[in-house]
């Protein structure tokens, strides 16, 4: 059996709960909550409304859900939960993005398992391309607490890294290892929110499926898109700075001691 999966988390800055004192969350007459989440621009609620800095930003709120879910875009990309610098989002299928969105270098793209290659490809405005071998052949020389490549592979990503396919395969159909081996993953998430267990990983593959899914996040970096530079955009408001970002676009953040929405007037606010 051969898995692939991978939970995301997308961070960023504006996603956040916020008094009036801290200026305006939203665009004037577009909605800032959906079910317990509180959206706030440059980000937006209703696909085409006009609410986010630019439609590649705009959430749907579905309201068949009690309470209602947030959704990226009108697909089927489900937000979580949010706090002040992170959004987390919860998705199985690895797919090309058309979205402001590209992988972080906190990732780590990993393989489990004993008869088990992966291989990544995708594009950062080049070409990329990586594998993985996870090889062991008996269950003592598994080593548990770290991945060290008997059993459990990783490699990094390069940075802006925008889409990746994964192509997972068995090298002798676990032959020889099926006892306390039955399934290969592969996966792209945080590095530091995994810590390989050893056998117990290898044995169980519900188990580690569950744990990885709820647990282990994907990163994702975002920026608004533009084909002019930060300055050049003039999109950041009062007591707040513009940054190029190495990965294209830019964003906007608030001036030190200063609080609240760098997007919209009247802009950030003294604490």
């Amino acid at each position: 059996m051969l898995l692939l999966f991978m939970t995301l988390i997308l961070t960023y800055p504006m996603l956040q709960l916020a008094s009036a004192s801290t200026g305006n969350i939203a665009k004037p007459g577009c909605q800032t909550r959906c079910g317990n989440l509180t959206v706030a621009y440059p980000f937006g609620i209703g696909v085409g409304s006009g609410c986010s800095i630019d439609k590649s930003l705009d959430l749907t709120c579905n309201t068949t859900y009690d309470p209602s879910k947030l959704f990226i875009g009108s697909g089927n990309i489900e937000i979580h939960k949010s706090s002040y610098s992170e959004l987390w989002v919860t998705n199985f299928v690895a797919q090309r993005w058309s979205l402001p969105f590209a992988f972080s270098q906190r990732n780590k793209f990993t393989v489990i398992g004993c008869d088990d290659f992966a291989l990544i490809t995708g594009s950062n405005g080049g070409d990329f391309s990586s594998g993985c071998l996870g090889l062991c052949r008996r269950s003592n020389d598994v080593p548990g607490g770290y991945c060290s490549g008997i059993g459990c592979c990783q490699t990094s990503i390069p940075k802006g890294l925008k889409t990746y396919n994964v192509t997972l395969t068995t090298l002798s159909n676990h032959t020889g290892v099926v006892s306390f081996n039955p399934c290969g993953f592969a996966f792209l998430g945080e590095e530091d929110s995994f810590q390989f267990r050893g056998v117990q990983d290898l044995t169980n593959a519900s188990e580690f499926y569950s744990r990885v899914k709820s647990m282990v996040p994907t990163v994702l970096e975002w920026v608004i898109e533009s084909n002019r530079s930060c300055r050049e955009a003039n999109e950041c408001k009062g007591n707040s700075s513009c940054s190029d970002t190495d990965i294209g676009g830019y964003r906007c953040s608030c001036n030190s001691g200063y609080v609240g929405n760098p997007y919209l007037d009247p802009g950030c606010q003294g604490m």
